[in-house]
């Protein structure tokens, strides 16, 4: 029997995108004789979370297929041909049985599964937050213990910075799926502070009213006053912690949004700040700390609001931040500057929206 392998990608090791496809196919000119002994029709090749298709091109009338997991004895089609993607990494023996009538053939193959790059990918997923205990707030809810204090905001293996220090105040982070985006600079402050649980996006990456994090960078008699080069918890309002002290991390990447509170008082002016004029901008700033707790001093920099050109650029959509020039982290922290800023701080309200954040798990 004779054997080859077609790949729809050129690309045969760890760097496969999730698009990719293995195809395996096997041809003879006696296909329609059956076999009583299996035959072995070859290897393929793969990677975790790529889909592999093996074609056996056999075009049998009135064939019935089952395609079978010979380890686990597990039914994986009963197609003509396979199509499977495997999520976890080794090598598999399946048996594709062809039956015509009371004639049974068995062609066995061999499947090598290697990890993707992003095997140990852990990313934040907040369909899974439930917001059924929250506070109800611009026709969505938003986490339940925003105005406590003294509780951090924790969701799988990522543990987010919150305070509450006094009624009806809050920074750090929350979640929130409120889909409201409007502008409310013209009740004055009193209009947003009420309404400040939105995203430009109207929602998180997921669509319309699906759950998202909001950052307020509470700077103030904090980050300011911070030791730049050591990290600690109680000197800096924004982080996130990630996963426990024997694991480690790299950083990937996270969706970034802008808020309707900047975004737009950077366009129109409001009770604080001034409309951007050319020169300014609004920037995001995203530090990596160590597992000795050393902050590296090359921040990932993301710009919400960029007039340094001949036009004020700000989205209302998502991006992704690659993060990954940030190694390994055990924390990330969150600054944020604006050139619209006084001897008191920042005028340009302090808010960023944020979803999926991606890291890396390592392999000891």
């Amino acid at each position: 029997m004779k054997t080859y392998f077609t790949k729809l990608s050129s690309i045969l090791f760890l760097g496969l995108t999730l698009l990719t496809a293995s195809i395996f196919t096997s041809c003879s000119n006696d296909d329609n004789v059956p076999y009583v002994i299996p035959t072995f029709s070859g290897t393929v090749e793969s990677v975790t979370f790529d889909e592999v298709t093996i074609d056996p091109q056999l075009n049998i009338a009135n064939a019935v297929y089952r395609w079978k997991d010979n380890t686990s004895g597990t039914i994986l089609s009963n197609e003509q041909v396979l199509k499977y993607t495997y999520n976890t990494p080794g090598t598999r023996n399946l048996i594709l049985i062809v039956e015509q009538g009371n004639s049974h053939s068995y062609y066995t193959y061999k499947v090598d599964v290697a990890k993707s790059y992003n095997y140990n990918y852990i990313t934040l997923d907040l369909s899974t937050f439930n917001l059924a205990n929250g506070l109800n707030k611009q026709g969505g809810q938003i986490w339940g213990k925003t105005y406590t204090d003294k509780v951090l905001l924790q969701h799988q293996i990522f543990t987010f910075s919150h305070t509450s220090e006094y009624p009806n105040t809050w920074d750090g982070f929350t979640v929130s799926n409120v889909k409201d985006n409007k502008n409310y600079n013209q009740e004055g402050s009193a209009g947003f502070i009420e309404n400040q649980w939105g995203s430009m996006a109207k929602g998180g990456t997921q669509g319309e009213g699906t759950p998202f994090i909001i950052g307020y960078w509470g700077y103030y008699m904090k980050d300011w006053q911070a030791t730049q080069a050591v990290f600690n918890e109680k000197q800096y309002s924004n982080w996130i912690k990630i996963g426990e002290a024997k694991d480690s991390y790299k950083a990937v990447n996270v969706d970034i949004s802008n808020h309707p509170w900047p975004y737009y008082g950077n366009l129109t002016g409001d009770s604080f700040a001034r409309k951007f004029v050319k020169g300014d901008y609004f920037k995001l700033m995203i530090y990596g700390v160590d597992k000795d707790n050393k902050i590296n001093q090359k921040p990932v920099t993301h710009y919400l609001a960029d007039y340094r050109g001949d036009e004020l650029i700000m989205s209302k959509d998502w991006h992704k931040i690659d993060l990954s020039s940030l190694g390994e982290v055990s924390y990330l922290v969150f600054q944020m500057e604006t050139t619209d800023a006084g001897d008191f701080g920042p005028n340009t309200s302090v808010y960023f929206c944020m979803d999926n954040l991606t890291v890396d798990k390592i392999d000891k």
